[in-house]
């Protein structure tokens, strides 16, 4: 390793989010918005992660902005409703890795999750581009969602640009 990246790893190491925090200690309080970006294993990681998904309630119920992007989708599906169990999605409109881009995938047969069939089993309206690794993304209320990777900036734009508008 050069001086140069030994230099920007120990400053790196210095920074608070350098340390990542454990998702039953969060304070929705403390946040303005959540990012689930694109992650493959979210399908298995995230999808039934009791605390993500109280945390997404949290932030659904305090009407905090969300945004989740590709296969990070799935980390939505967690969000179940202490009260009744249903998805603090539903009814929203969203967009995720869609069937068309995730076939192409020699793992296609063993995901445990395919987005777009989960969100709408749920009660979600899930839209996607019938164009491949096309840019999508919907925005819905609190909630906005980017179809896959090529999508994150345009997500990540919105998101801002939510943010920017709450703050007022």
């Amino acid at each position: 390793m050069d001086d140069q990246s030994r230099r920007w790893l120990n400053d790196f190491r210095s920074k608070p989010f350098a340390i990542p925090l454990s998702l039953d200690i969060i304070d929705v309080n403390r946040y303005s918005s959540i990012v689930l970006p694109h992650a493959p294993g979210a399908t298995q990681d995230l999808v039934h992660d009791k605390d993500l998904g109280q945390l997404l309630c949290q932030f659904v119920r305090h009407k905090k902005l969300v945004c989740a992007i590709g296969m990070g989708v799935s980390g939505l599906f967690s969000a179940k409703k202490e009260e009744d169990q249903k998805w603090a999605f539903k009814s929203y409109s969203l967009t995720g890795a869609s069937v068309l881009e995730l076939c192409r995938y020699s793992n296609f047969s063993t995901l445990k999750v395919v987005p777009e069939d989960m969100a709408r089993d749920l009660g979600g309206h899930f839209s996607a581009s019938g164009e491949p690794e096309a840019v999508h993304v919907c925005v819905d209320r609190n909630l906005v969602t980017g179809q896959n990777e090529a999508s994150t900036l345009t997500a990540v734009q919105n998101l801002v640009l939510l943010a920017n508008q709450n703050q007022r």
